[in-house]
């Protein structure tokens, strides 16, 4: 996330004050192919006999990782296949990233969740745990069916988020609209979709992470 941003501000500081951009050969050198470079080294490195050791695989890791956070700022440049960068495909850039911390944080805190450990005995505790995440399942399934990305992947951390995205009107060009709404109601989620609060809450994270 810090090599993302870093590379983000430097963007955004490169085209207010007009610095120049690295280039090889007269080819303009994006750092998604910096970013490239250093995944597949810190790949290969950590695979290595020699990036067996702990501090060698962390500085692996970190290679990997700062990599992975060039590509990622500029994913919809490989996406389309032409410089997007500072247009309107190119937040999907900015799309990826989040999604990218998002799955990140929940690879954290979905490790042997609430210590459900060993042999399973049925006591109210785990019966409650076990409808606890039944039902986040249910509403985290519905959140993405109806095109909800951000708040699907935050639904399966934080199970509020489910029933919020599960309760809100879908994304007009969803399964969930394909399959359940009339022409009605998707004129409605089309209109809610490019000016409702979440659309412009949205609108205005990417700005933020982005730039103008």
């Amino acid at each position: 996330m810090i090599a993302f941003l870093c590379a983000r501000g430097y963007a955004r500081a490169a085209r207010r004050y007009g610095w120049g951009s690295g280039s090889v050969g007269g080819v303009h050198l994006h750092h998604e192919v910096v970013g490239i470079v250093l995944m597949l080294i810190g790949g290969v490195w950590a695979f290595a006999p020699a990036g067996a050791g702990g501090t060698a695989r962390e500085l692996a890791a970190i290679l990997f990782g700062v990599g992975a956070a060039l590509v990622l700022d500029e994913f919809a440049l490989v996406f389309y296949l032409r410089d997007v960068y500072w247009s309107k495909e190119g937040e999907d850039s900015v799309d990826a990233a989040i999604l990218a911390v998002l799955i990140l944080c929940l690879v954290l805190v979905s490790t042997e969740p609430f210590g459900l450990t060993g042999p399973v005995t049925l006591h109210p505790g785990r019966l409650v745990v076990f409808v606890v995440y039944a039902s986040n399942v249910v509403f985290t399934t519905i959140t993405f069916l109806k095109g909800k990305l951000y708040t699907g992947f935050a639904a399966i951390a934080l199970p509020p988020f489910g029933w919020l995205g599960a309760a809100r009107l879908a994304k007009p060009r969803s399964p969930w609209a394909r399959w359940f709404y009339s022409p009605e109601k998707v004129a409605l989620a089309e209109t809610r979709a490019s000016t409702g609060f979440a659309a412009r809450f949205q609108h205005r994270l990417v700005n933020l992470v982005g730039g103008d």
